[in-house]
């Protein structure tokens, strides 16, 4: 796979700084429009999901909420799978803009960590609280980038990205779970509204964050949908803190680019 520098000196820059940066257009209209059916595909469709799981919006579950289709219900996919059965995701994980940004910030040498998708439903999708990428992840060193890739214009109203900007600096903070064992949260009450930047987006713009860096997104209020489609990469040189029997069941990587080193991921 070629590379080409697309993070500019001062996108670099503020990466370094801040602890994240957008690129704008990274997905064309029309792989954007394939990834969207594709989705509706799994979520309304009759395509079988292979590989990934799908979680619904925990009030739907509860029975608080009513629907009229269940996927609309849907809140997110989640799974290597994705890129691994799928030939559209797949185009995007490889995509070579979102990947030479990546190499920018990360090196030659990249495998992916994860795959997902968020899809925040009209009126339904419901906020997910702050936290970091990397307490997720038993990897060293905590350097993965997450793309969190906008498949619909995101904005405050409807759940766009907010971050913390710089506080990636601050290491790896102690979260606790809420609704359940895979949704924790850190205590935001050390942010101000002053520390917080919402990062409004187009589709097809992908914001490119650093796994430590704290960020949630808000409840959809609107009548649009607001989908987003994520990718994070990591060093081939990073190792798994945990052997295969401690690791939980989310954590392995596919081979994206460049070399492989034994003992790595």
């Amino acid at each position: 796979m070629s590379s080409i520098s697309t993070v500019s000196d001062e996108g670099f820059e503020q990466y370094q700084r801040q602890g994240y940066v957008v690129l704008e257009d990274a997905l064309s209209a029309d792989v954007v429009e394939r990834v969207r059916s594709r989705l509706r595909e799994y979520t309304h469709g009759d395509r079988e999901r292979e590989g990934f799981t799908s979680q619904l919006e925990p009030a739907i579950e509860r029975g608080e909420r009513d629907v009229e289709e269940r996927g609309d219900a849907v809140r997110k996919f989640e799974g290597l799978g994705m890129v691994e059965s799928d030939d559209v995701f797949r185009e995007v994980a490889e995509n070579e803009s979102i990947v030479s940004a990546a190499q920018d910030l990360l090196g030659p040498d990249l495998k992916l960590l994860r795959s997902a998708a968020m899809f925040k439903p009209p009126r339904v999708g419901s906020e997910k609280g702050f936290h970091q990428d990397a307490a997720y992840y038993p990897i060293q060193p905590m350097d993965h980038v997450t793309v969190w890739i906008a498949l619909d214009e995101a904005t405050p109203e409807n759940g766009c990205m907010t971050v913390v900007p710089g506080a990636h600096k601050d290491g790896l903070l102690e979260h606790e779970a809420v609704e359940y064992d895979t949704d924790i949260v850190i205590d935001d009450s050390a942010y101000g509204e002053e520390d917080l930047v919402p990062v409004p987006m187009e589709a097809g713009d992908a914001l490119f964050s650093h796994c430590l860096l704290p960020h949630y997104t808000a409840p959809n209020e609107t009548d649009r949908w607001r989908r987003a489609l994520i990718m994070a990469y990591m060093d081939s040189r990073s190792r798994f803190t945990q052997d295969d029997e401690q690791r939980p069941p989310w954590v392995d990587s596919v081979q994206i680019t460049g070399e492989e080193f034994p003992g790595c991921v």
